[in-house]
């Protein structure tokens, strides 16, 4: 082979390298690109923020003890429905009942004591009198007078004294009675047995300690369910009273509970180096699920009130981005060279065969809807798929819209 059909050979190669690319592009636009469309229409847009915690009953109640003592009976056992004021346990009564008989045998002394000194004063009393006639007639002399009036004013002192006395031991004799009155435990709230850790014949103790003996029982109003959760200090400025949330118990991980905010706290919880605020969800009744305190779950907290915007599936709107000016270039002036990195949005929308790029902005989004805010109009036909072809797609490129079935089958044809 010549030198000169060499040359042809290889010009001819280069142009063929650099024609085919445009010449199949053009062959496939005949029929254009397939593509899956959807018009730009009102959807319901609910963003959530995700939480974790625990159920809890609306109403829980530890029962302690107020005194110390052995156990003596138990009423109830675990699981029992019990009403307002019932007597659930007793302990053992028998010290203090000895301190009611000792502090009343000291009430009936300090009566006894007073009977006496009044007795006493009506004598200095009678005396006094006495002293003071006979002294009228100069038949005693002053001092004699005087001695028996400060003998009354020591009686009555006396007498006065002790009944201060009287008085103290009758309230240490009812705080003898109140005492005793502990050593029966009643409900203080009408509900359920959900925990009874103590037995008979161990020691109560008056303590809010995790101590063997302070706690005695809990009780709960099972009607009524809650859910505690944390939620991050990132997201706690977007959590207000009266959201709505869904909770799903980890026993019933498919089945929503539904329910609204009731309480958000103030202070955070530190774990290590994370805070958390802990938000208080009251629940609807669970219907038939058999749901407990303590049972861990997540949920869903609804941000949105749920309301109807025009919105696009979020795999439709595209992010690119335009370079910033390079540091140190002396073309750029320098409030430009310290901008990052601006990001824009657009989708792609059908037009009459074409694909078009129109700019968005945007608004909120969920797991499948985002809104927009500015850039298009609803029925607008937005192409929102493949995802290959959307990174693809030029200014003006043919396309075909084609069902996602459609899409599926010839991606499954050109697979063979």
């Amino acid at each position: 082979m010549n030198p000169k059909t060499k040359q042809w050979l290889a010009g001819g190669l280069v142009v063929a390298v650099l024609v085919l690319p445009f010449a199949l592009r053009g062959l496939h636009s005949e029929g254009g690109t397939p593509v899956q469309v959807q018009a730009a229409a009102q959807h319901a847009v609910r963003p959530t923020i995700l939480a974790s915690g625990t159920l809890a009953y609306g109403t829980e109640v530890n029962l302690t003890a107020e005194v110390v003592a052995k156990v003596d009976r138990i009423l109830v056992q675990e699981g029992d429905t019990v009403r307002q004021g019932q007597l659930l346990m007793t302990l053992d009564p028998k010290i203090y009942r000895n301190a009611i008989d000792r502090e009343a045998a000291g009430r009936r002394q300090g009566e006894i004591a007073i009977g006496r000194q009044r007795a006493t004063l009506r004598l200095r009393e009678a005396q006094y009198g006495r002293s003071q006639q006979l002294a009228a007639q100069q038949l005693i002399d002053r001092n004699r007078l005087e001695e028996d009036r400060l003998a009354l004013e020591q009686a009555r002192a006396e007498l006065a004294t002790s009944g201060e006395s009287l008085r103290r031991a009758q309230a240490v004799l009812g705080d003898a009675y109140e005492q005793l009155g502990k050593t029966e435990i009643r409900a203080p709230i009408a509900g359920r047995i959900v925990d009874l850790p103590i037995k008979v014949g161990e020691t109560a103790i008056p303590s809010t300690n995790a101590l063997a003996g302070a706690k005695l029982m809990k009780i709960a109003d099972v009607s009524a369910l809650i859910a505690e959760l944390k939620v991050d200090e990132a997201d706690i400025g977007q959590v207000s009273i009266g959201q709505a949330v869904d909770v799903y118990a980890a026993s019933y991980p498919d089945t929503a509970l539904h329910g609204r905010v009731g309480k958000i706290a103030l202070a955070p919880t530190i774990e290590g180096q994370a805070r958390a605020y802990k938000v208080t969800v009251s629940l609807d009744p669970p219907g038939s699920l058999n749901l407990r305190s303590g049972m861990s779950a997540r949920a869903d907290v609804y941000l949105g009130d749920g309301r109807a915007q025009l919105a696009v599936p979020v795999e439709a709107v595209v992010e690119e981005s335009d370079d910033a000016p390079v540091a140190g270039d002396d073309a750029a002036p320098k409030q430009e060279v310290a901008k990052a990195t601006a990001a824009k949005l657009h989708v792609w929308i059908e037009r009459d065969g074409r694909a078009r790029k129109v700019p968005v902005t945007t608004g909120v989004s969920d797991d499948r809807w985002q809104v927009v805010t500015s850039g298009l109009k609803a029925g607008d036909r937005v192409i929102v798929g493949p995802a290959k072809t959307l990174r693809r797609l030029h200014e003006g490129d043919k396309v075909t819209a084609k069902s996602a079935k459609e899409l599926e089958d010839a991606k499954d044809e050109g697979s063979k």
